[in-house]
């Protein structure tokens, strides 16, 4: 065999042979080896994110090949040195690529309390949120942080000193309408502005569970990408007691004299027993006026009889009273009005109630609906008084009526006379012998 091709191929073989072990060093301390690849060095420690990015390294043999094989006519020093630096830049791309970073390890933790104080949490369970945030205050270490963050709709970071040893007071949020929904989404979002530089993150999230708004699991999982440790403790009390009065619902037709029922849609935390008022314009209702009702926990449908008398509309109010749980007491009332077609309706209010039959008679003759009242039945509400196409006042004294009613039927009077061009708002008002009207009387 000729000098230069035995030279050729023992070049050939040991850069086959360096390449070889390159490649089993790769695979056995670096591909095999996990993720990352850490190491230390004058007391630091280091570590590659991406180690595998060393394998561009394994291109050096092959800049080595073709240093024979190059048809450039440069001095062999040059061509080594060339090779060399094209060698050396290989290298430092693939530790640029494999992300080398230097690793210090800490044991400093900021712990942020997330506290859900909306309207479905009861209070014992707030207070035992505080005795949760005041152990873990006094089990913290040295340089740990705690924070506190309170959320219902909106969340709202809570003043403490670093240094405090007992849980700040956590107040409810009592703005309109803020502690009517959770979002424990809006809370973690918050928490994560909170955690300082160089402090392992860990958030500790008390609450019922009841979402109302936003996707805790969505955030939950990128609090995960941004290294946040989330623990949960929920409430262990029983929801508060509440009563609520969501409608009332009357039928789509109503005819006079002809008896029909409103349903009354109820719910109930827990079976409890209940006082219902069922008002008729400003009376309690003839039929089912005053009930108590058992109801069970959920939705509850009442039903409710009644029976119209008189034409017009009408207005039904439904009043939920001597409940013995009830955190929200604006929500137990409803109101529905109706409309009953029907003959024209005269209220007839009577100072002397054992003359009223004879008007009463000649009125129903001529196919009108009467309403006989005394004076203190005169309505002193302008809906209630609505209802009724003519209003005669007959031997009432101004003492028998009341500065309401008197207010109600002069306000009743004016409306009427504006809106006497319309066969709908026509007035008249109409007077017996011998009466005192208080000011006016009026009808549409």
């Amino acid at each position: 065999m000729k000098p230069a091709l035995l030279r050729r191929v023992l070049v050939g073989t040991g850069l086959l042979a360096l390449g070889g072990v390159g490649l089993y060093i790769y695979l056995k301390y670096v591909v095999y080896a996990g993720p990352t690849l850490a190491f230390s060095r004058h007391g630091q420690d280091y570590e590659l994110l991406a180690p595998r990015m060393l394998g561009i390294a394994l291109l050096a043999p092959y800049f080595l090949w073709i240093i024979g094989r190059s048809l450039a006519d440069l001095p062999p020093v040059q061509r080594v040195v060339s090779a060399l630096l094209r060698i050396a830049f290989v290298v430092l791309l693939a530790l640029g690529l494999s992300r080398l970073a230097r690793t210090a390890t800490t044991e400093k933790v900021c712990t942020v309390y997330l506290v859900d104080v909306s309207d479905s949490v009861p209070d014992l369970a707030i207070e035992d949120a505080r005795g949760v945030i005041g152990a873990g205050l006094h089990a913290r270490g040295k340089e740990d942080l705690a924070r506190v963050v309170t959320f219902a709709r909106r969340p709202r970071l809570v003043t403490m000193a670093d240094d405090a040893k007992e849980s700040p007071p956590l107040p409810r949020h009592d703005t309109a309408g803020a502690g009517s929904a959770t979002d424990l989404a809006s809370a973690l979002q918050l928490a994560y502005g909170l955690f300082p530089a160089g402090y392992l993150r860990h958030v500790v999230l008390l609450s019922d569970g009841v979402q109302t708004d936003g996707d805790v699991l969505a955030e939950a999982e990128r609090a995960h990408r941004f290294g946040v440790e989330v623990s949960t403790i929920p409430y262990k009390r029983p929801v508060p007691g509440e009563v609520a009065l969501r409608s009332l619902r009357a039928p789509d037709k109503v005819e006079v004299g002809q008896p029909f029922e409103l349903h009354a849609d109820i719910f109930s935390s827990r079976p409890q027993q209940v006082k219902a008022t069922l008002k008729q314009g400003e009376a309690i209702n003839g039929l089912d006026g005053v009930r108590t009702l058992d109801l069970k926990a959920g939705a509850n449908d009442v039903a409710f009889k009644s029976v119209v008398r008189i034409a017009g509309e009408v207005t039904y109010a439904l009043d939920l009273t001597d409940i013995p749980e009830d955190r929200f007491r604006e929500n137990n009332r409803a109101v529905v009005s109706v409309a009953v077609p029907g003959r024209p309706s005269v209220l007839y209010v009577e100072g002397q109630p054992q003359r009223a039959s004879y008007l009463a008679s000649a009125l129903s003759a001529q196919d009108f609906d009467v309403d006989v009242r005394g004076p203190r039945e005169l309505p002193s509400s302008l809906r209630e008084l609505e209802r009724y196409d003519f209003v005669i006042l007959s031997d009432t004294p101004a003492e028998a009526v009341s500065l309401t009613q008197q207010d109600t039927t002069r306000s009743t009077s004016a409306t009427s006379a504006a809106a006497s061009s319309s066969p709908a708002g026509r007035a008249a008002s109409a007077w017996a012998a011998g009466s005192t009207p208080p000011s006016s009387a009026s009808s549409r």
